[in-house]
C-alpha cells in the first residue's frame, strides 16, 4: 500500500504545485516508476483474493455506462 500511496503522491505534487521544472520531471518520473510498481502490487493482491476483482470491474462498468448514457442524452438522435 505504500508504493500506491507514494505513487499517487508524486502525480498529485507534479499536478498540482507550481515547482522548478527540474522537481517536476523527477516527481514525474519517481510517480510514474512506483506507478508501475503499484500495478504489480495491486495485480498480485488481486490474485490472492480473486472474489475482490469484481469490485474494479463493476466500477469500470458502471463508469463506462455512466459516460455512455450522459453522451447520449447530450447528442441530439439523427432521424433518417
Amino acid at each position: 500500500m505504500a508504493i500506491i500511496t507514494f505513487s499517487l503522491i508524486c502525480l498529485f505534487a507534479y499536478r498540482i504545485r507550481r515547482l522548478p521544472e527540474v522537481i517536476r520531471t523527477i516527481l514525474l518520473i519517481l510517480g510514474l516508476l512506483s506507478g508501475w510498481f503499484a500495478l504489480f502490487e495491486i495485480i498480485s493482491y488481486l490474485e490472492a483474493n480473486p472474489y475482490l476483482a469484481a469490485i474494479p470491474i463493476a466500477l469500470g462498468l458502471g463508469y463506462w455506462f455512466w459516460r455512455r448514457k450522459k453522451k447520449q442524452q447530450a447528442k441530439p438522435p439523427t432521424t433518417l
